[in-house]
């Protein structure tokens, strides 16, 4: 670059350092943007404002040639400090950093501003009256933004197309990816008079952000040397930072799950929060150390936020999906909820997929903060679940079959039921498939999707247990004999007290069928559980075999075999005893047929004692 250009530059500075003396007002307006109005503007706000902020810097000795660690003042003004970065970050807003991913944009924004005023402090601007002002507005060219290239550089300004800065004009994001590669180009070039001399260097090579923290002082000459475009002290502090936050976050894993064991599921899975929250906390502090503390810089510094950003998103989700398990044990632990009953697995089942779909939703937020399209992952999820469910389509079935057990509460955890030929106790219904304890004690897995669409007798639901019998009798029983048995056994039903009233039971004489005629005894019993209406089925047949006998009559062979041996018939005598007692009961006009009277039924009601015992007299 010739002398008239180098001269326009050194003047061009030194205006710049003047008005931030003279102007103080105008130089710190918290609410004023960059002015980026031109190529020229841009250019010259940018140049402002790094000066001003080089000259806060180099007006506390940190820029001296002989600093050192332990001549840092013993205070930084704190409005000195904000100052400082309030020029930085005016500066900043002359780049167009929005290709660059949130989590990088401060970090790449100072390290951006900074490398942009090395180069220009060594290449140097053209004049003045070369650098287009607000009237330059160049040709379209195939319906792309105007740009302007600083002459003997890649470094170019654009127009914003459209947005909330449309029409600024700002460094393209192309010349922000170029920049560290420039820079390290032309770091090894002199800079030119009036130069902000060492200021990028002061900045990666010092912690803090602007200005380092009163315990640099502290720190040897010697961990101050460069290595890798870092100092020894800042490769020493990453490393054991590193190294304490893998160790820490391993001794709160292994200490949360020895404290979990044999501990009640609500302690064991708030413990279980525990870690992935801790994790998320440190990855954060992390993220604060390296960048705001030690100030990493360059690549380093970038891939640490990258990796420390996914930790902190990954545990935050896993966070989620523990809080919702540990949401719903709090809620099982309700006093009217079975622990293992279907209420109790709806729960878990509506907690683990909201808590699912929350740790979805902050990975792909933390995705996007990384820089990662959400739409190509969205498209792809969309694509993978559809492959997975054609693939997994019994397993979508089943869930669906599961949520429909949910809904409908056909049965619950803990009933008795029967399914086909089968019967059992339900012990578990889940996502999948319902799990049943046969009465052989064997356990049944089946299939939601199955078990839903089968017909499903709930046992354990029902009140009363139905009592349903069809009595032969030999066809030499003669019909008063048959009124007789028929009569009895009506009212040792009304009598029983297990048989409810409601609805009334009944024995009827059903069918003339074809080795015996047929009885129909039916009744209700008092009770649901299936060990007592054995126990009192077992009671009333015996009273109808004693019943039978009594009435001289006696039970047919289910089948047309010829006997030879002689038989005995039926009781004669029993017989016409029988049959004087139902011809006593036309005299006096208490004939029990079709129905037994209202007053008998109500003077029998309970009389008869249950368990029955035949008595001698009787025999």
């Amino acid at each position: 670059m010739g002398r008239p250009c180098r001269r326009i530059f050194r003047i061009f500075a030194a205006c710049c350092l003047l008005l931030s003396v003279l102007s103080p007002a105008w130089a710190f307006e918290p609410l004023e943007p960059a002015n980026t109005s031109s190529p020229r503007a841009t250019l010259f706000s940018f140049l402002f404002h790094m000066n001003s902020a080089y000259d806060i810097v180099r007006g506390t000795g940190l820029l001296s040639a002989d600093s050192s660690p332990s001549s840092l003042p013993a205070k930084i003004p704190e409005d000195l400090a904000k100052r400082g970065e309030f020029h930085i970050e005016r500066a900043i807003q002359c780049f167009d950093l929005t290709k660059i991913p949130l989590i990088y944009r401060t970090e790449k924004g100072y390290e951006s501003a900074l490398q942009m005023k090395e180069i220009l402090d060594r290449a140097g601007l053209p004049p003045v009256e070369d650098i287009p002002g607000a009237e330059f507005a160049p040709p379209d060219r195939e319906n792309s933004p105007p740009r302007w290239t600083l002459p003997g550089a890649e470094i170019q300004l654009y127009r914003i197309p459209e947005g909330e800065r449309q029409g600024q004009w700002l460094f393209t994001p192309e010349t922000v990816d170029r920049l560290e590669r420039d820079y390290h180009t032309v770091r090894s070039f002199p800079y030119l008079p009036g130069s902000s001399e060492g200021f990028y260097e002061y900045y990666s090579l010092t912690p803090g952000r602007l200005f380092p923290p009163l315990w640099m002082k502290y720190l040897p000459l010697w961990a101050s040397a460069e290595f890798f475009d870092q100092t020894l002290w800042q490769w020493a502090a990453l490393f054991l930072s590193l190294g304490l936050f893998i160790s820490g976050a391993i001794l709160l894993w292994n200490f949360c799950r020895k404290v979990r064991e044999n501990r009640p599921d609500v302690f064991r899975q708030f413990l279980a929060i525990i870690p992935p929250l801790a994790i998320c906390a440190l990855s954060g502090g992390m993220i604060y150390l390296f960048d705001e503390i030690i100030n990493i810089t360059g690549s380093p510094a970038l891939f640490l936020l990258g990796a420390m950003t996914l930790v902190e998103w990954t545990a935050a989700a896993w966070a989620i999906l523990r809080v919702g398990e540990f949401a719903a044990e709090v809620i099982i632990l309700a006093p009217n909820i079975i622990p293992e009953g279907i209420d109790a697995s709806l729960i878990r089942t509506t907690s683990r997929l909201i808590s699912l779909f929350a740790a979805t939703s902050i990975l792909l937020y933390g995705a996007s903060q990384l820089g990662l399209s959400i739409v190509p992952v969205l498209t792809g999820l969309g694509v993978v679940g559809l492959a997975i469910s054609l693939a997994a389509k019994p397993t979508v079935e089943n869930i669906i079959g599961g949520l429909s057990l949910f809904a409908d509460r056909t049965v619950r955890v803990g009933e008795f039921c029967r399914f086909g030929n089968t019967a059992g106790t339900v012990t578990h219904i889940g996502l999948r498939s319902t799990r049943i304890e046969a009465m052989d004690h064997t356990i049944i897995s089946i299939p939601n999707a199955e078990f839903s669409q089968m017909q499903l007798v709930n046992v354990t639901r029902r009140q009363k247990s139905l009592l349903q019998k069809t009595i032969t009798l030999r066809y030499e029983t003669t019909p008063d004999q048959l009124r007789w048995i028929l009569a009895s056994i009506r009212e040792m039903l009304h009598a029983h007290p297990k048989v409810s009233p409601s609805p009334p039971s009944f024995a009827r004489f059903e069918e003339l069928g074809g080795s015996a005629l047929q009885i129909l005894l039916f009744a209700y019993i008092s009770t649901k559980k299936w060990a007592d209406f054995l126990a009192v089925q077992e009671d009333i047949l015996f009273r109808v075999a004693d019943i039978v006998e009594k009435g001289g009559s006696g039970f047919a062979f289910p089948s047309t075999t010829a006997y030879i041996t002689k038989d005995r018939g039926i009781d004669e005598e029993k017989g016409a005893e029988a049959e004087r007692t139902v011809d006593l009961w036309r005299k006096d006009d208490f004939f029990p047929f079709p129905e037994t009277p209202g007053d008998r039924i109500a003077a029998l009601r309970g009389t008869e004692e249950y368990p029955y015992r035949k008595t001698e007299k009787e025999g």
